[in-house]
C-alpha cells in the first residue's frame, strides 16, 4: 500500500490517499477522464477522480499511479506544475508505506505586477461602482488573465474571500477567474485590494468636499482635487496652489487642511491686503508697544496655526523684506515675534500658498525670491479655470433652482447652452455667481434663449462675448483610403519619409492620422477654423457628443488637425 499527501496551495485542500498495485488518480480542479491520455503501461488501472478545489491548479493537473511496486506521478502540463515534498533524508525512491507529498499549483517564484488598474472615470455614487469595475476589467484584459468582474451589493462585509473587494459606496466586486490561474494570481489580487482602498479613499475625500460646497464634477477639477489628498497624505510640508483668481484654491486648501490628519485649526491670511508692517505682525506676531499703536501684544498666524494649517492666498504678493522671514520659518519653523528679538519660537505647520500670478516670471525679474519658490514648490498643483470646466458650470447650474423649482439649466435653450459653453467665464466662479443671480431676477420664461443669456453674461463681463460655434452636421461618407492616404502624405512631407520604424509608425498614428479620421468623423469637414481658444473648445464639445468621445480627446485632436493638417 503506497500513501499519497495531496495539497492546494497555502496547504490548501489536504487529501490523504491509499493506493495499491494498478491503481491511478487523477488530480484536477475538475478532474475529467475524458480528457486524460492514459500511459501506455497502465491502460488497465482503476481510475479514481480527486478534486482539489482552487484557481491556481489546472483541470486536470496530474496523475499518479502505481506500477510494477513504484509510484509514478505525471505532471499533465499544468499550467503552474506539481512539486513533489520528500520527507526529511528520504532518497527519491518511492516503496511500499513510504510517505509522499505531493503539492499542486506551485511553480516559479511569483513576482508583483508592475502595473495597476487606471484611475476609473466617475461622476456620482451611480456610476462609482461601474467605473471601476471597467477599470479592473481592462486591467485583467492587460494582464491576459480571463475573469468576471461582477458588481454585487455588500449586505454583510465578507473579509475572507480575497476576490471580492469592498467598495466605498456598500457594494462590492467579485473578481471570478474563468481559467487557471497563475501563481502571480495571489499578488495581483493583493495589487487590487490596495489599489481599491486607495480609489475608495479618493471617493469618500471627493463626497467631503462636495458636501462642504465645492463643485467637482469635471475630470479636470477633479484631477487637481486628487493631486492635493495626495499631497495631504504624503505629509508634505507645504503646497502651491496656482490659478485664476474665483477657481477655487482656497476650497482646495481646506480640502487639503481636512484631509491632513492634523488636529490644529486651518488659519487664512491674504498677504495682499497688508503693508510691510502690518503684514509681519499678522503673520508672526507683534509685542506690546513695539510699533505705533501695538497696544496689547499680537498673537501672529503661524503661532495661531500650531498643529495645523496655514494659508497664505495671494503669496505672490508677499512684500519683499516680508519674504525672507517666512523663508527662515520654513526652513527651521522658528520665528520671532516683532519686539521679541532674541527669544525664537517654534510652531508646528503645514503650508498652503495660493497665487493667481506667474511666480516662476516673478524670480526671473526679482520680484520674488528664487530660494523661496523653491522651498514652497514642493508639490505644485494648477487649478483650472472655469473654462475648461463645463461640466462644473453646468453643475451649478443644476443645483441653482428657479421660483418654479426647476434649474437654470434645465431652463437653457440649445443655443443658450452653446453660448454659455464658448463663453471663457473670465471671472471664473464669481462670474458664474453673478450671472445667476441676474437670471433669477426676472420671472424665469418657459425657456432662457441665447438672447436672455447674452444679455446677462454682457451685464458683467469685460470683453465682448464671443460668437457660438454654428451646430455641427453629418458629412458626406467619406473616403477612408483617401484620407489615409492623406496622412502619410503629411508625415512625408514633415519627415522627408513615409513610416518606417515603430516609432515612426506610433508618431503616424497619433499626430497625423487620428486627427484627420477625427475632424472627418464627427462631422467637423466644412467647419471655419475657430478663431480662439473658446471657439475651439465649443466646436470641441459638439465634436465629443457627437462620435461618443469625451471633450479632452476631441480638443486634442481637433487641435493638431488645425495646427497641421487643415491646409
Amino acid at each position: 500500500m503506497f500513501h499519497l499527501v495531496v495539497k492546494g496551495p497555502d496547504d490548501e485542500a489536504e487529501h490523504a490517499i491509499e493506493l495499491d498495485e494498478g491503481e491511478m488518480v487523477l488530480l484536477g480542479r475538475s478532474p475529467e477522464e475524458s480528457c486524460l491520455e492514459r500511459p501506455p503501461e497502465c491502460l488497465r488501472h482503476a481510475l479514481r477522480m480527486v478534486p482539489v478545489p482552487h484557481a491556481t491548479v489546472s483541470a486536470n493537473h496530474a496523475l499518479v499511479w502505481i506500477n510494477n511496486a513504484q509510484m509514478c506521478v505525471k505532471d499533465l502540463n499544468s499550467r503552474n506544475g506539481s512539486t513533489v515534498s520528500l520527507p526529511r533524508g528520504r532518497i527519491l525512491r518511492i516503496e511500499r508505506e513510504s510517505g509522499l507529498q505531493l503539492r499542486l499549483a506551485e511553480g516559479a517564484d511569483a513576482t508583483t505586477p508592475s502595473d495597476e488598474p487606471a484611475t476609473p472615470k466617475w461622476s456620482s455614487e451611480r456610476d462609482f461602482g461601474a467605473a471601476v469595475r471597467t477599470s479592473i476589467e481592462n486591467w485583467l484584459k492587460r494582464l491576459h488573465v480571463d475573469a468576471h468582474v461582477a458588481l454585487v451589493l455588500r449586505s454583510v462585509p465578507v473579509a475572507d474571500l480575497p476576490g471580492r473587494l469592498p467598495l466605498a459606496t456598500g457594494e462590492a466586486l467579485e473578481v471570478i477567474p474563468h481559467q487557471t490561474v497563475d501563481m502571480m494570481w495571489s499578488q495581483q489580487l493583493e495589487l487590487l485590494w490596495r489599489w481599491v482602498t486607495r480609489v475608495n479613499l479618493i471617493y469618500e475625500s471627493e463626497l467631503e468636499t462636495r458636501s462642504e460646497g465645492m463643485i467637482l464634477a469635471s475630470l479636470a477639477i477633479r484631477q487637481a482635487h486628487r493631486e492635493v489628498m495626495e499631497a495631504a497624505r504624503s505629509k508634505v510640508p507645504t503646497l502651491l496652489l496656482t490659478g485664476p483668481s474665483g477657481s477655487g484654491k482656497e476650497q482646495m486648501a481646506e480640502a487639503f487642511h481636512r484631509n491632513s490628519g492634523r488636529n490644529g485649526p486651518f488659519v487664512v491670511v491674504n498677504c495682499a491686503m497688508f503693508n510691510k508692517e502690518l503684514l509681519r505682525s499678522e503673520l508672526f506676531g507683534a509685542e506690546a508697544g513695539s510699533f505705533t499703536g501695538a497696544v496689547r501684544r499680537i498673537t501672529g498666524a503661524v503661532e495661531r496655526a500650531h498643529g495645523g494649517t496655514l494659508f497664505l492666498d495671494e503669496i505672490g504678493e508677499l512684500d519683499a523684506d516680508v519674504q525672507p522671514m517666512l523663508l527662515r520659518f520654513l526652513d527651521k519653523y522658528e520665528y520671532e515675534r516683532l519686539g521679541q528679538y532674541g527669544r525664537g519660537q517654534r510652531a508646528d505647520v503645514r503650508l498652503v500658498g495660493a497665487t493667481n500670478r506667474d511666480l516662476r516670471q516673478a524670480v526671473r525679474s526679482g520680484r520674488f525670491r528664487e530660494d523661496l519658490w523653491y522651498r514652497l514648490s514642493v508639490h505644485v498643483v494648477e487649478v483650472p479655470p472655469l473654462k475648461a470646466r463645463w461640466d462644473d458650470v453646468m453643475a451649478f447650474l443644476e443645483r441653482t433652482q428657479l421660483d418654479d423649482g426647476r434649474s437654470i439649466a434645465s431652463a437653457l435653450a440649445p443655443a443658450a447652452r452653446d453660448l454659455l459653453r464658448a463663453h471663457a467665464w473670465e471671472g471664473n466662479f464669481r462670474e458664474l455667481i453673478n450671472f445667476s443671480q441676474r437670471i433669477l431676477r426676472s420671472p424665469p420664461p418657459a425657456v432662457f434663449d441665447e438672447a436672455a443669456c447674452r444679455t446677462a453674461l454682457e451685464k458683467g463681463a469685460l470683453n465682448p462675448i464671443v460668437e457660438t460655434v454654428p451646430p455641427i452636421h453629418d458629412g458626406h461618407r467619406q473616403d477612408w483610403a483617401e484620407l489615409t492616404a492623406r496622412a502619410v502624405h503629411a508625415f512625408c512631407e514633415d519627415r522627408g519619409h513615409e513610416p518606417r520604424t515603430w516609432d515612426d509608425q506610433k508618431e503616424y498614428s497619433e499626430k497625423y492620422l487620428k486627427p484627420l479620421l477625427f475632424f472627418h468623423m464627427c462631422g467637423a469637414a466644412g467647419q471655419p477654423p475657430p478663431g480662439d481658444e473658446n471657439a475651439l473648445g465649443a466646436l470641441a464639445s459638439r465634436a465629443a457628443s457627437h462620435v461618443g468621445a469625451d471633450r479632452g480627446t476631441a480638443l486634442k485632436q481637433l487641435a493638431r488637425y488645425f495646427e497641421r493638417l487643415n491646409r
